[in-house]
């Protein structure tokens, strides 16, 4: 029996069907699951800037609908949001979000090995005013190895909130790196044809992707649309096997 009470949905969102939320951590592709949805003609919201994770906090506190202000999407990826020492895991609003609507969930993940080595890299690559605030905050330190022991804690314990908690009819977890795309069609009810829309997204780069990423300051790639920064990323990308830091 699930303990994710699933009674009084009153949430309001763009009609076409079950909702799609994807619930796992960032690193574990949520830019590719969000091009796949919005390839199989799913309207899909990915990170918003930050605007989507602080958007779902400040609608819980206030009490109104989780998802005011995104009624047009059916599928909501990278709810997580960091801005210096201030931050927010909207994945982890799983049970407000199935108590408020008819929606299903893809739990996202990967080998723990990769993904820590992936947060690693990501992290390192962000200025330290950005990056080292934001862990200090999470785990009280920015010791590499501590922060490691802290993410996979933060990881363990939501897989497992999660698995125990939602509905198995409601739950898909997908590995991004082993698992086959036809699952996420037979999931979110799509043809299984539409696998072929499923591909790696930012994937770690080669050398002249890194060279060239070193040249840009990180403002400017930060203020990139992600319509121009992936097919970018992907031409600079390292061969598959070589990729352990994608987000997927």
């Amino acid at each position: 029996m699930s303990a994710v009470a699933g009674q009084g949905r009153t949430g309001r969102v763009a009609s076409g069907g079950s909702l799609i939320f994807q619930i796992g951590f960032h690193r574990c592709g949520t830019t590719a699951l969000a091009a796949f949805f919005e390839r199989c003609g799913l309207a899909c919201v990915h990170y918003d800037r930050g605007r989507l994770g602080r958007r779902l906090r400040g609608n819980l506190a206030a009490g109104r609908p989780p998802l005011a202000g995104y009624e047009r999407y059916r599928a909501f990826a990278n709810m997580q949001y960091e801005d210096g020492a201030d931050y927010f895991d909207g994945m982890r609003c799983f049970r407000e979000l199935y108590a408020a609507y008819d929606a299903r969930f893809v739990l996202n993940s990967r080998p723990l090995d990769n993904w820590l080595q992936s947060l690693a890299v990501h992290y390192a690559r962000r200025p330290p005013a950005l990056g080292l605030p934001c862990l200090e905050a999470r785990f009280g330190t920015t010791d590499p190895a501590r922060v490691a022991d802290g993410w996979r804690a933060l990881r363990e314990a939501h897989h497992r909130q999660v698995r125990a908690e939602l509905p198995r009819e409601r739950l898909l977890v997908f590995d991004i790196e082993s698992d086959a795309p036809e699952r996420l069609c037979e999931f979110i009810g799509v043809p299984q044809a539409c696998a072929r829309h499923y591909r790696v997204e930012n994937p770690s780069l080669n050398r002249l992707g890194h060279a060239l990423a070193a040249c840009l300051p990180f403002a400017v790639k930060r203020a990139l649309p992600g319509r121009l920064k992936r097919p970018v990323k992907r031409w600079l990308g390292a061969s598959p096997g070589q990729n352990p830091d994608r987000d997927g």
